[in-house]
């Protein structure tokens, strides 16, 4: 084992939210949460601290939030926020707790005043909620922009995730010229710039992107296979393009993932010298038929072995865990930055 491993820091985000929202944005059911007092048990065992990122929707659940501030007390966790637009008030158009003009939109579909109405409401009733300050954030459907990067240095957050570098989240369903594509964001945490996603700047907030290993070095050739899987649909493309080495390696439990992949991915991040490793997933895809990953009850325990495998490697190479944003803070004062 190398001995600047030590040195390193695993990180878990995970964008808990309400069930199986990508085949029912509306739908606000939250059997899911009742999944993650297993997953802080595993936790627990390996010395992980996870980072809860949190929608508006999941606020109102007592007996989570219960969990959540037994597990804030001693430090085993972090809360921050994840933005669904749609079920978060003010509501434009109100219709069972979901704004009907905005479902599914980015943050960056919104216009600045009510983007920000928004943001403040989530992260008021979060702090209420929780008895605890928050100072980390990943966009709704990974749709960062400007406007959310300029209202999170003003409040004070420490660090975001949302950007999975040489990856675009374009939505063909919704009419819009913005939307987030991360093809040429770095691998590497650096603090951001108010005058672009994909650029370095000088601000005290700093992207954490998630990991994700590019095995080929020419862009555009990613940009390619992107725009292919996506016409042509599903995790069997996505296989035989990880076979080639042309598909990016996302630090992610898919279940189409082999034995092993999880901490390959670890491995190379290590090799490459990444300051942090990144794990993300959504808390619906630890629940049978939560997500599209956790369609059946095979998959779904795919996912929670490809996660423990991923903690048992981190451990046995000697990685510190942290939360993301104490993940930030230690490199700050590494004066990483």
């Amino acid at each position: 084992m190398n001995s600047n491993y030590n040195k390193k820091i695993f990180t878990v985000t995970i964008d808990v939210e309400a069930d199986n929202v990508w085949s029912d944005p509306t739908n606000l059911t939250l059997k899911n949460l009742r999944c993650l007092e297993d997953f802080q048990k595993m936790c627990d065992i390996y010395n992980i601290i996870p980072s809860y990122l949190l929608s508006y929707e999941t606020l109102f659940d007592k007996d989570f939030i219960s969990f959540l501030k037994d597990h804030l007390k001693i430090g085993s966790c972090e809360v921050g926020m994840h933005p669904h637009v749609w079920t978060i008030p003010p509501f434009d158009e109100e219709e069972s707790g979901i704004d009907r003009n905005i479902i599914r939109y980015y943050q960056s579909m919104l216009s600045k005043d009510v983007l920000f109405e928004k943001l403040n409401f989530l992260k008021k009733t979060i702090e209420e909620k929780i008895d605890n300050k928050i100072t980390s954030h990943r966009a709704g459907r990974w749709g960062l922009c400007t406007r959310t990067i300029e209202w999170l240095e003003w409040n004070g957050f420490v660090a975001d995730t949302s950007v999975v570098p040489f990856k675009s989240f374009r939505d063909s369903a919704i009419d819009s010229a913005i939307y987030p594509e991360y093809y040429n964001s770095s691998v590497l945490p650096h603090r951001m710039s108010s005058n672009g996603l994909n650029r370095k700047g000088k601000l005290n907030l700093v992207e954490v992107p998630v990991t994700n290993i590019n095995q080929f070095t020419i862009a555009s050739i990613v940009r390619l296979a992107d725009m292919i899987k996506k016409k042509r649909g599903g995790t069997r493309l996505r296989k035989i393009l990880n076979k080639l080495s042309i598909y990016p390696l996302e630090l992610r439990p898919y279940p189409e993932y082999s034995k092993g992949t999880l901490p390959k991915i670890a491995n190379i991040a290590l090799k490459k010298n990444l300051p942090i490793i990144n794990l993300m997933f959504h808390s619906s895809e630890l629940f049978v038929q939560g997500s599209p990953y956790s369609d059946t009850k095979e998959n779904t325990e795919k996912i929670w072995k490809h996660i423990e495998e991923l903690f048992q490697y981190i451990n046995n190479m000697k990685v510190q865990s942290s939360s993301v944003s104490g993940a930030v803070n230690r490199l700050t004062e590494l004066n990483y930055f």
